[in-house]
């Protein structure tokens, strides 16, 4: 592994791969405490292989966990120069059932945006909707 050309972003990610194993682009983000634009700047160029020699990291997992953001599959970065592991298919009937049972839940009595609505109207509604 060369060291060559190493920025200061470069040196806290590899600190931070050897302190705590893998790690998304946000977790890196929050170590390292930069915007999270420049931790995906930085893991992407780690990851790819250049002229001076081999890639740094590599895509050891992916994950759907992340705060309050969109869900689709998040790269897990991992230290050494193994093949990327393949980002998973699409599951578009999982997706659907996620977003009906959204659906259901507010649509349900206790929610407060519900609260001045009769009965009738929720069932009303969920007729409509399911």
């Amino acid at each position: 592994m060369t060291t060559t050309n190493t920025g200061p972003h470069v040196i806290k990610a590899l600190e931070a791969f050897n302190e705590f194993g893998r790690m998304t682009a946000q977790e890196f983000s929050d170590y390292a405490d930069i915007g999270r634009y420049d931790a995906h700047a930085v893991l992407g160029r780690m990851n790819k292989r250049t002229k001076a020699g081999d890639k740094r990291i590599h895509v050891a997992d992916w994950t759907y966990g992340h705060d309050d953001a969109r869900r689709y599959p998040r790269p897990v970065y991992a230290l050494g120069d193994k093949p990327d592991k393949p980002k998973p298919k699409a599951d578009p009937a999982a997706n659907r059932r996620r977003h009906e049972q959204g659906k259901n839940r507010m649509y349900r009595m206790t929610s407060v945006f519900n609260l001045a609505m009769s009965r009738d109207k929720i069932r009303e509604i969920r007729k409509v909707t399911t």
